[in-house]
């Protein structure tokens, strides 16, 4: 059905441009993007392949297009680094029937390009279009490409609204941005007031974008904040259950068509309002899921809930969408977007290349999780197996997206840190600020909610997954010493910034030591911050310890003075709103830099971290 109504769409764009005149030899030539040749793929380039800085953009004239209900939405898939290819798409959300095509400007090439639209989905009358770009990569050269639709509003304009993006060159720096936490919890208040709200950290996102342009932005989770699902009338009836009742409540169809209708309006909203929608037509999103992209602690529930009828219909609703939105693709289509899954059938996985010296991975740590596992045998099994296959023998580093931080103070600890704080801060509300949970995992539970510390167990440094935790890093070790690559996470979802590292415990020169890995923490680019005492309460537990036989874990000490130039008492976390800059420099390094915000919410304080590739990985297992 897909390729028919894409047919006829593209039979008449055709029409029309007979009927205005168009040049329609030159259409032609470029519609055929779909059946095997397209003009942005020749070889041909039209300038030096050399490093010039690329032309700027003002970003005050970047707006979603008025003619869609959503977008133009960028997502970045891969580079096909034999083939010197870029893959991703843009998104739109329209009631149109016939939108236009996409017409593409890359100044290497003498033609345009075009991509004709393809119905991913629809749902209510509303119609999901993804339109699929691949381009060339030069060896020395940046490129900025531009990109506009064909008609607005059924016509031809003179000066059509244009976006752009950039494109690396291969044997440069491949340069991105990272994020989590894109939204306020309900326990924060006056966000307007006190953080000047959402948008101040977006705007130094492409303040800097501006500057040294990203190739890409990674989502690390929580790009949406959706607890507000429970708000509609239909789950505010069920919350008002006792919890036997909840448990046996059916998913019934107004409930499905509620909760579906509340991810669709929630998503439309937030991905047109403020800097972040334009932020999203500019750079090429690479994104992961976490638990406020469904719902606040979904995945670490007791399983009386985590598997009750509306508990499922809720994750399925979420799933859905932010396949849609997200991931330009539906359950079906995934694994034409990049995505895998595993033999489990449960997941979204990524493997993708940030050129040719950088593999990511992005494993779906939310669409397994139990309160007692985070990821299946079988994921594990398939990621490690794919992890393997897309090194190239370029690959100097892997580069692993957790929605949580895997190094983080160790929570068995902080639990005797809890006894000497007093009423400083409520035992619930300082879990919560901890986890980043908010009152929405409250109100599932009700009065059956959790009592005790491994209760909330969507971390990585909770006692119950401290074996799956050694599974991975042992992974991931076996995967560093083999193939010589330097493994480094980063990841948000706790409000905070700062860095740990996990290295060997007979390590003499981190450099070429293949288990030193490095854990970059940014969260929140929106967000509120958790009070002092959390910071202080953590930097107690904050301890050097052992993983296994041969690799120890501590937090690192990267803030010596706070933004306002104060010297700060505890180093290693910040309780400040930041994102991370990203940026490959010569020698295939990577420097890592956490953006603070400043006090008065304009502009931000750096604070770099540097990691270097592995020269060698000679180690006895």
């Amino acid at each position: 059905m897909e390729s028919i109504t894409n047919f006829v769409s593209d039979i008449g764009h055709r029409v029309s441009d007979i009927i205005h005149g168009e040049d329609h030899e030159q259409h032609t030539q470029n519609l055929n993007v779909q059946n095997g040749h397209n003009s942005l793929l020749d070889d041909d380039e039209e300038v030096e392949d050399a490093a010039i800085e690329a032309a700027r953009q003002e970003y005050e004239s970047i707006k979603p297009s008025p003619q869609f209900k959503m977008g133009p939405i960028l997502r970045y898939q891969d580079i096909l680094v034999d083939q010197r290819r870029w893959k991703g798409s843009a998104l739109i959300v329209t009631e149109r029937r016939d939108p236009p095509r996409l017409v593409i400007h890359d100044p290497t090439k003498s033609q345009l390009g075009y991509s004709s639209p393809r119905i991913v989905d629809s749902w209510e009358g509303n119609h999901f279009y993804r339109y699929d770009i691949q381009l060339t990569l030069l060896t020395h050269r940046e490129k900025n490409i531009e990109y506009w639709f064909e008609t607005e509003h059924g016509r031809r304009v003179q000066a059509p609204q244009k976006w752009n993006f950039f494109v690396p060159a291969l044997d440069e720096g491949f340069n991105w941005a990272f994020y989590s936490c894109n939204g306020f919890t309900s326990d924060v208040e006056d966000p307007e007031t006190n953080f000047h709200g959402a948008n101040p950290l977006w705007d130094d996102l492409l303040a800097a974008h501006d500057q040294k342009p990203f190739h890409t932005m990674v989502g690390g989770g929580d790009q949406i904040y959706n607890d507000d699902v429970l708000a509609t009338p239909e789950m505010v009836e069920w919350l008002s259950k006792d919890e036997e009742e909840r448990v046996a409540t059916e998913f019934t169809a107004d409930k499905k068509q509620a909760v579906e209708k509340f991810y669709f309006e929630h998503y439309i909203q937030h991905f047109n309002t403020g800097t972040y929608s334009k932020a999203l037509s500019l750079i090429p999103s690479v994104n992961a899921w976490d638990d406020h992209d469904i719902l606040d602690g979904y995945g670490s529930y007791p399983a009386n809930y985590q598997l009750c009828h509306v508990m499922q219909g809720i994750g399925a609703a979420a799933a859905k969408f932010y396949i849609l939105f997200q991931q330009h693709a539906t359950f079906n289509t995934t694994a034409k977007a990049g995505l895998s899954t595993s033999a489990s059938g449960k997941g979204w996985n990524n493997v993708t290349h940030f050129g040719k010296r950088t593999l990511v991975l992005l494993p779906d740590t939310r669409s397994e999780r139990s309160k007692e596992t985070i990821l299946s045998n079988e994921t594990y099994e398939m990621l490690n197996r794919q992890v393997r296959e897309q090194l190239l023998p370029t690959t100097k580093h892997l580069i692993v997206v957790l929605g949580t931080p895997l190094v983080y103070p160790a929570l068995t600890l902080f639990e005797d840190t809890l006894e000497t704080m007093g009423d400083t801060l409520s035992r619930g509300g300082l879990l919560g600020k901890i986890f980043g949970k908010a009152k929405a995992f409250q109100n599932v539970l009700g009065q059956f909610g959790p009592e005790l510390l491994d209760d909330l167990v969507d971390s990585w440094a909770c006692n119950v997954h401290t074996e799956e935790k050694k599974k991975l890093v042992e992974l991931l070790q076996a995967i560093a010493v083999s193939r010589d690559v330097r493994v480094t996470f980063i990841g948000g979802d706790v409000h905070i910034g700062g860095a740990g590292r996990l290295f060997g415990k007979d390590s003499t020169d981190p450099l070429r030591d293949p288990y030193h890995m490095t854990q970059i923490i940014s969260s929140a680019i929106v967000n509120g911050p958790p009070p002092g005492a959390v910071i202080g309460a953590l930097h107690s537990s904050a301890k050097t310890y052992s993983l296994n036989d041969f690799t120890s874990e501590q937090m690192t000490e990267v803030f010596n003075q706070d933004v306002t130039g104060e010297e700060l008492e505890h180093k290693k976390l910040l309780n400040r709103r930041n994102w991370c800059e990203v940026r490959e420099l010569p020698g295939a390094k990577h420097e890592y830099t956490i953006r603070v915000e400043n006090v008065d919410h304009v502009g931000t304080k750096k604070y770099p971290v540097l990691v270097e590739r592995l020269e060698t990985a000679r180690r006895e297992q």
